[in-house]
């Protein structure tokens, strides 16, 4: 789920194009299991799965991870299961309606001034409105060193979201996308929400005062803002890999089950031997070429498919979102890196969306859908299945500043 880049004031933010789509989708459901590995150290394990408590709708291509979260102080704590796993943004969100009323009264809002600062989340399928409060985070063996700033999606306790938020075009999160995930972990290649625009600049829209009935558009500094939880680990603080095993083409499978580690070659367990760097710019955006074409692009896990503009490829009846070709047909993705020479080519797999979804799996490698951000092309979850792909935090590497991509 990536946000508008910083000179937009907000990171072209997550696409949940598919996941607010497959709303439109009737699924049954099927029961699927977590996966039985224990968290450890700086390991955690990711399951894709379709949600036994959601009835209506197909919560495929979505990891999930549990995440924990502690009043300042260390207590109390509650840990929360099924939240999104998203490298296209940067931030812990939770719904209000995930937390118990203890554990949400002992989180304290965040204030500016008198008023209570609320932040709108802007993604490219919605937005999300919610407060800001602090809490301490912790994620299988890593843990923040102090509270951070968390948002809380629809939170009871703010006025509704004021028409430059929900304005903004798409599906409100709170009444769409809660029954999909519990909340959303971003975990991209950026620290802070929106960093150094947001400080300076009320115009993007994403951090609000609320008094009373009132919002109003604020600046608001870093130390206030969402951050990127693992930037605030003591140690394994310079990114994260993602790894998921490949499943079948092109219909996939049941579930799949990965894991989540912290820190690139911090540990014997996250080193990069023989990856390749793909360096991002200051959106978390890079160049690449398909079929030998250059686009712009992102990769990113809080999307359930590849998103993407092709011509002359039916969409599906049920949904035009979806492409439902009469048969799965292949793609070549390359990515630039640093030396801005192309490396090898990624095959890419469009399958037909109606047959994916008829199968009720979970685990859909070749799902594809109309592109989702107008000029880009989104390689989403499905990029992941058969590959360990590892989101370095920006100034962690010398030749790539804003931050990368290796695999």
């Amino acid at each position: 789920m990536p946000q508008a880049s910083r000179s937009a004031f907000f990171r072209t933010a997550s696409v949940i194009a598919a996941l607010s789509t497959a709303l439109l989708l009737a699924a049954c459901g099927g029961g699927g299991s977590s996966s039985n590995a224990i968290p450890s150290g700086n390991v955690i394990p990711v399951s894709i799965r379709q949600l036994g408590s959601n009835t209506t709708t197909l919560t495929a291509n979505t990891p999930y991870v549990t995440v924990t979260v502690c009043a300042p102080g260390g207590s109390p704590c509650q840990s929360i299961p099924d939240v999104l796993v998203d490298t296209g943004s940067q931030g812990l969100r939770l719904f209000s309606a995930a937390l118990n009323s203890t554990q949400l009264s002992a989180l304290p809002q965040i204030t500016n001034g008198s008023s209570t600062l609320a932040a709108c989340a802007q993604f490219a399928s919605g937005y999300a409105w919610g407060s800001m409060r602090r809490a301490i985070v912790q994620i299988g063996g890593e843990a923040t060193t102090t509270e951070i700033p968390i948002q809380i999606m629809d939170d009871a306790a703010l006025p509704a979201a004021p028409s430059s938020c929900s304005g903004t075009g798409g599906v409100d999160f709170a009444s769409n996308f809660y029954g999909i995930a519990n909340g959303i972990l971003g975990v991209s290649n950026l620290k802070y929400d929106c960093g150094s625009a947001c400080a300076q600049s009320s115009a993007g829209g994403v951090y609000y005062a609320c008094g009373g009935s009132t919002c109003t558009g604020v600046t608001v500094d870093t130390s206030l803002q969402g951050i990127n939880p693992i930037a605030a680990f003591a140690t394994d603080n310079n990114g994260s890999i993602l790894a998921l095993p490949g499943v079948p083409l092109p219909l996939g499978a049941p579930s799949a089950n990965g894991t989540l580690i912290f820190g690139i070659n911090t540990q014997a367990n996250n080193t990069l031997s023989g990856a390749q760097l793909y360096p991002l710019d200051s959106a978390g955006n890079l160049s690449l070429t398909l079929n030998g074409t250059a686009v712009s692009g992102f990769v990113d896990s809080g999307s359930n498919g590849y998103y993407l503009a092709l011509s002359g490829v039916p969409t599906c009846s049920q949904t035009s979102s979806f492409y439902c070709p009469s048969q799965a047909f292949s793609l070549a993705a390359s990515l630039q890196l640093a030396d801005r020479s192309y490396g090898p080519a990624q095959n890419i797999v469009i399958g037909n969306a109606q047959e994916m979804f008829q199968t009720q799996n979970a685990a859909l490698p070749a799902l594809g859908g109309t592109a989702a951000i107008s000029g880009f092309v989104d390689l989403g979850l499905p990029f992941f299945y058969g590959r360990s792909i590892a989101t370095g935090l920006e100034g962690t590497n010398a030749s790539a500043p804003n931050g990368y991509l290796a695999y």
